[in-house]
């Protein structure tokens, strides 16, 4: 064989050589994912965490009765906002950086915010535009036109209608949610109220469960009692917008039915529950969730907004605020100036992580792609996870300088379930001496965010300490902030 010949071919060989090598070292280091435990999300309660905020809308016949539980009576006559406008309310939801909201069709006094077909006691038959308007109409077109997802709550309660609990009313009702949900566009959340609501049995949310998955399959169910086989997302067991600490995201589905001897559960979740339905919280800006003018000068301050935040996206749940639209069909601007100045702390506080570009070092990494640099990357599409061998870790992030900060943020990758049942997190000054963020101390849950502020530290290294698990560490973020002052 020729001397260049031969020099050609081993070139070649030693080519496929360095190529085979290489393959040889990706497959050694590539690792397997962590395997999901327990119950996890399905793909609409996904979205619905990533919305964190949700607006609320109580507006009806109760906003012109100047009551907030009508008993039914109050005649058609008095509905009739003088300026009613969908647009302003969405842009009061653009300015707080709400992407989705939703509006009462019908409270338990039975009055319809649409012109039903299946009963007079609706907007057909007030004075508001000749009887030709439709509030679920304007609020559905808003929404679209300023890319906002829309939501209905459709009371099961009903004080007017003399049908209530008989199989009669089960039509009726059938028949009214397949009217919005065919009607208006899509419905991104659906809303069964448990209160007074007794009457409603399982076999009627069976037949309504099915007209909401046959007409608007994507459709989150917020459910309660007796709806509680059908909830992709539970009431949290106050009105005061307040997370348990814990608060686990899954719960044994009885004590969702069995509301009332199980608020702790419904708060706090069930670390070994059984379904994954995680806390929507509920509260309104001002203490009733219909409008009062002497509300006016008790609507929640900014600073009580961002605890709210805190103690609701900030604990593994999802904020619904109430924003009550007065008699003239307009939320207040004082409302609007609270909720901007909630989202002008948001997005000055979370806009930059301070924990950005540290080296990130931790006890028992997987390996392969699942690198510890993973958590301050800014991406959910990277993730930190341990070898399956521990459920315990020790993480430490160094800031290459000091730096301060008074906000924590957690998040794990909660497609593949709770897994870290407890947590702490200290800091150093000096890299070598450490001290406890006291509350950030044996904490258990964390899920989709946890959020924790505290008076402000200075630190060039702070340290995650996972000391308990239901199975190996897959957490996608750790982030250190600093708040501004407030506005």
């Amino acid at each position: 064989m020729p001397v260049k010949q031969a020099l050609i071919q081993l070139k070649t060989q030693l080519g496929l050589i360095a190529v085979a090598c290489a393959l040889m070292a990706t497959t050694a280091t590539a690792q397997p994912a962590p395997v999901p435990v327990g119950p996890v999300p399905n793909a609409r309660q996904i979205e619905w965490y990533h919305r964190e905020m949700i607006a609320f809308f109580h507006f009806g016949m109760n906003t012109f009765a100047e009551v907030n539980e009508g008993d039914g009576s109050a005649s058609p006559q008095l509905f009739n906002p003088t300026a009613l406008n969908c647009n302003q309310w969405t842009s009061v939801l653009k300015s707080a950086g709400i992407s989705t909201a939703i509006l009462v069709a019908k409270h338990a006094d039975g009055f319809c915010n649409w012109p039903t077909a299946h009963t007079n006691y609706s907007v057909k038959n007030s004075p508001w535009k000749n009887g030709k308007g439709d509030v679920v109409r304007e609020f559905a077109d808003a929404c679209k036109d300023s890319g906002i997802k829309a939501g209905i709550y459709l009371g099961p309660h009903d004080r007017h209608d003399s049908r209530y609990g008989t199989p009669d009313y089960s039509d009726y009702y059938a028949s009214q949610l397949s009217e919005l949900l065919r009607n208006y566009g899509p419905i991104w959340e659906i809303w069964w109220d448990g209160a007074g609501a007794d009457q409603i049995t399982s076999s009627f949310y069976d037949r309504w469960a099915d007209t909401v998955r046959t007409l608007q399959p994507n459709c989150v169910v917020f459910g309660t009692k007796n709806s509680y086989r059908y909830a992709d997302c539970r009431w949290m067991g106050n009105e005061s917008g307040l997370s348990g600490d814990p608060c686990w995201s899954t719960i044994n589905p009885g004590s969702i039915r069995d509301e009332e001897t199980h608020i702790a559960q419904l708060n706090h979740g069930e670390v070994a529950g059984t379904a994954y339905v995680p806390a929507e919280v509920d509260v309104s800006i001002r203490p009733s969730w219909f409008y009062h003018r002497e509300e006016d000068a008790q609507v929640k301050s900014v600073a009580a907004l961002w605890d709210l935040y805190f103690n609701s996206v900030g604990r593994n749940s999802v904020l619904l605020l109430n924003f009550p639209p007065d008699k003239r069909g307009l939320v207040s601007t004082i409302d609007s100036a609270r909720a901007a100045g909630l989202q002008y702390l948001i997005k000055g506080t979370f806009k930059t992580n301070l924990a950005a570009g540290a080296v990130v070092k931790s006890l028992h990494p997987r390996g392969g792609t699942y690198k510890p640099a993973n958590l301050v990357d800014n991406s959910e599409q990277t993730y930190y996870a341990t070898s399956d061998n521990y459920v315990t870790d020790t993480i430490t992030v160094d800031l290459g300088k000091k730096k301060t900060f008074d906000v924590l943020m957690l998040q794990e990758v909660i497609e593949l379930g709770h897994r870290t049942t407890g947590w702490s997190v200290d800091y150093s000054a000096d890299g070598k001496n450490w001290m406890p963020i006291p509350e950030a101390t044996g904490k258990e849950s964390i899920g989709y965010k946890w959020l924790i502020k505290f008076k402000p530290v200075t630190a060039s290294r702070v340290r995650l300490r996972v000391t308990s698990g239901k199975a190996g560490v897959a957490i996608h973020t750790f982030g250190i902030y600093k708040q501004p002052s407030l506005p």
